[in-house]
């Protein structure tokens, strides 16, 4: 690398040593400073970004599953705070954990039900606390206490939680018959011989879908 110190500064023996330290600036990892740039954050960072974004604890953190779900969550705090109180965001945040939901305003219900109410249901189709039943009281509070985090503070809802699994069961049989003649109509017993085999065979796949449900009113 060229020395680009001006000869004044290089001759004073006070700025050698600051023009030495000056270079080492290059050879700095400026990752861990850019902590805004939330991609490209270090993992062991994104608890206290989180912390500092204030989606930690029950409104969301303790749900996320995979780092790309922290590093989602991080990136959605400013919208989810921005718009909480509203249906975006509670479908935001559940929509970032890989959680369907349904959700039912009063005023959509026929006949409408009482003024700033709603349902709403959560399908988990993945275990959100690994070690325990996929549906648990566990998991039914946190989630519910995310809702609380989430919804308008006048409303009052009735929370559903299930799961829903969409796989195939695969049938299949097979059966063997074989075709006779008989070759007199002679009442004496004679052994018959088949002609020739026919084989017979069918398959089917049937989607199934099996719900699970906890629910509570509040």
């Amino acid at each position: 690398m060229a020395d680009v110190t001006p000869n004044l500064l290089a001759r004073d023996a006070r700025f050698g040593p600051l023009a030495r330290l000056s270079e080492r600036l290059g050879d700095i990892d400026p990752g861990g400073l850019l902590v805004y740039l939330v991609d490209a954050a270090k993992p062991a960072l994104l608890p206290l970004l989180a912390e500092q974004f204030h989606i930690d604890g029950d409104e969301g953190w303790l749900l996320t599953q995979s780092e790309q779900q922290r590093r989602d969550l991080i990136k959605q705090s400013i919208e989810l705070h921005r718009h909480k109180g509203t249906p975006w965001a509670l479908r935001e945040v559940f929509r970032i954990l890989g959680v369907t939901v349904e959700l039912e305003e009063w005023w959509q219900r026929q006949p409408p039900a009482a003024p700033y109410t709603f349902e709403l249901t959560a399908w988990a189709n993945d275990n959100l606390l690994p070690g325990q039943a996929l549906l648990n009281p566990d998991l039914y509070r946190r989630l519910r206490r995310m809702v609380e985090l989430a919804k308008p503070a006048r409303s009052t809802y009735r929370f559903k939680l299930g799961a829903r699994f969409n796989g195939r069961l695969g049938l299949a049989s097979a059966a063997q018959a074989r075709a006779l003649i008989r070759r007199s109509a002679e009442a004496a017993p004679m052994r018959l011989a088949p002609l020739q085999p026919l084989a017979l065979s069918s398959a089917a796949q049937i989607y199934s879908v099996v719900h699970v449900t906890m629910e509570a009113s509040l």
